[in-house]
């Protein structure tokens, strides 16, 4: 009994809290028939189009069939040194940065944004005598980076797009 009582008060504390499970922020992203446009930058491009398909939103085959176009476009990563060792001069840190750009309009042409800057980053440690597992861990650092990156244009449509 003791910890059915203890079992119900940690669910109703996290829903209070604002806790959401990965992947749920797009439970109230009520608009259908989104279009993504092929573009430039094709990471992104699959990685929203695949989270907009699990929330279960429906995605317009052709942006004649669409409420809303969304383009996505300018994907770049960045590698930046973030620390040196003083002993040795070797680099010790890297910053992994990825940018796009992303741009909405409604299906009669009115530009909702324009050009919306997409940024993401992380930090990860290079070791030397490690460098083959370095490189692995900095692609799935790069897929993380562009998960983020894709969460955050949906949180921005969701944001735009619910309110016009």
């Amino acid at each position: 009994m003791k910890t059915r009582l203890l079992l119900i008060s940690l669910i109703l504390l996290t829903s209070a809290c604002g806790f959401h499970m990965r992947g749920s922020q797009l439970t109230g992203f009520d608009v259908a028939n989104i279009y993504i446009s092929p573009s430039s930058a094709p990471k992104l491009t699959k990685e929203v189009t695949s989270q907009l398909g699990g929330a279960g939103i429906k995605l317009a085959l052709s942006a004649e069939n669409a409420s809303y176009i969304v383009t996505l476009k300018e994907e770049s990563f960045d590698r930046n040194v973030l620390s040196v060792s003083a002993s040795t001069g070797k680099v010790e840190e890297y910053q992994l940065v990825y940018n796009a750009k992303m741009d909405a309009m409604k299906a009669d042409g009115e530009t909702i944004v324009q050009n919306d800057s997409v940024r993401s980053s992380r930090d990860f440690t290079f070791d030397g005598n490690a460098v083959l597992g370095k490189f692995s861990e900095e692609e799935l650092l790069k897929e993380d980076i562009v998960r983020r990156a894709a969460s955050q244009v949906l949180r921005r449509l969701q944001a735009l797009l619910t309110a016009k």
